[in-house]
């Protein structure tokens, strides 16, 4: 009789002609060697086409834990499947169980244990990057309650690359490379590699026109799914008529500044002293969506810390929407750390649902 295979197989995987028993597996013991390897990926080959992703995900989970010598044949023939990890992700028909990848591989990295433990955290962070690469946070959300009570920070591209570099002898960090790279047509965060300088420019009264139309032209690009269409209206008209920017300038000392790309300005930050409070608060930063990812919020933030360096205050404060997990992640990197939740009505029959964050100079 004929297996029941009702996915095609995956080409980054071993082919089987016949259903692979979790028993094969489990018979090996605590064996975590070559033949634990290509067992767990004929496992998870077997998952696949029997229409289980997720189950598919954890065997491709488990292969990963094995720890490699440089050269060792059994990865000639099947390298580390980090393409497999992204290859089942994007294939995966709508109607079979995936799972949140995403928070799996959070947990994972964060939750480890020995063998190997560093390495096996930073495969499992590899594989979270490219979950997030290719699956829409809206419908794999991280978990935030684990970031916020256990102060898990996210690494960067960056980070993972060179502990990969740092900690591997089987070419882990080439792997994952190719694995992005084959990632690159469903890459959610797809941007052009245009190279310009950067730079943060502070302005007064004449160039606030300018804020004002970039938060005309980012806010309905970045807040749907967060907040009301209405709401976002209304907070443009409310925030930004120019003056009420002029207004917190003059008279309440905020200080304004453009983000450029070259001659261009894709964003605006905006923090106002309060040397009272010890502190400056963060009213503003935001940037053309296609502008993100490259460095300039972190820009932004270096500037608004040396500005209130100078002027001997102590803290960085600001309050950001709860659903607006870009920004919370954004912050979280550059060192800010929860301080409490406010609710705050705002008139019209709105109220902004906020995290106040604070991070000490």
């Amino acid at each position: 009789m004929s297996p029941t295979f009702v996915n095609p197989p995956c080409p980054f995987l071993p082919p089987i002609d016949d259903v692979v028993a979790a028993a094969e597996v489990v018979a090996l013991g605590k064996e975590r060697g070559p033949v634990f390897y290509e067992t767990s990926l004929r496992y998870g080959q077997s998952r696949w086409r029997t229409g289980f992703p997720a189950q598919a995900l954890l065997q491709v989970n488990r292969a990963l834990s094995t720890w490699f010598r440089a050269g060792e044949p059994v990865l000639k023939q099947w390298p580390l499947p980090y393409v497999v990890v992204s290859w089942l992700m994007v294939n995966r028909p709508p109607d079979q169980f995936l799972g949140n990848p995403r928070r799996h591989f959070q947990h994972l990295a964060t939750r480890m244990v020995e063998p190997h433990k560093e390495l096996r955290v930073w495969r499992a962070w590899a594989c979270w990057y490219l979950a997030k690469a290719v699956l829409p946070e809206a419908e794999f959300p991280a978990d935030w309650k684990q970031i916020r009570e256990e102060l898990v920070v996210e690494p960067t591209f960056a980070e993972i690359r060179q502990q990969l570099l740092k900690l591997s002898p089987a070419n882990d960090e080439a792997l994952w490379l190719k694995a992005l790279e084959w990632s690159k047509p469903w890459h959610l965060n797809s941007r052009s590699n245009l190279r310009q300088q950067t730079s943060v420019q502070p302005i007064g009264m004449d160039r606030l026109p300018v804020v004002r139309d970039l938060a005309y032209a980012i806010w309905p690009r970045v807040y749907p799914g967060i907040i009301s269409e209405a709401q976002i209206q209304y907070m443009l008209a409310q925030r930004y008529d120019l003056g009420v920017l002029g207004g917190d300038l003059e008279e309440r000392g905020v200080c304004f500044a453009l983000l450029k790309a070259g001659s261009q300005d894709v964003g605006f930050v905006a923090f106002e002293p309060r040397p009272q409070d010890g502190e400056a608060f963060l009213h503003k930063l935001y940037l053309l969506p296609e502008f993100a990812g490259r460095g300039m919020g972190a820009l932004a933030l270096r500037w608004v810390t040396d500005q209130a360096q100078a002027r001997g205050l102590q803290r960085l404060r600001l309050c950001v929407n709860k659903h607006n997990s870009a920004a919370i992640r954004a912050y979280l990197r550059n060192g800010f750390e929860f301080h409490e939740d406010v609710i705050t009505e705002i008139g019209g029959g709105f109220v902004m649902d906020d995290y106040v964050m604070v991070k000490k100079l």
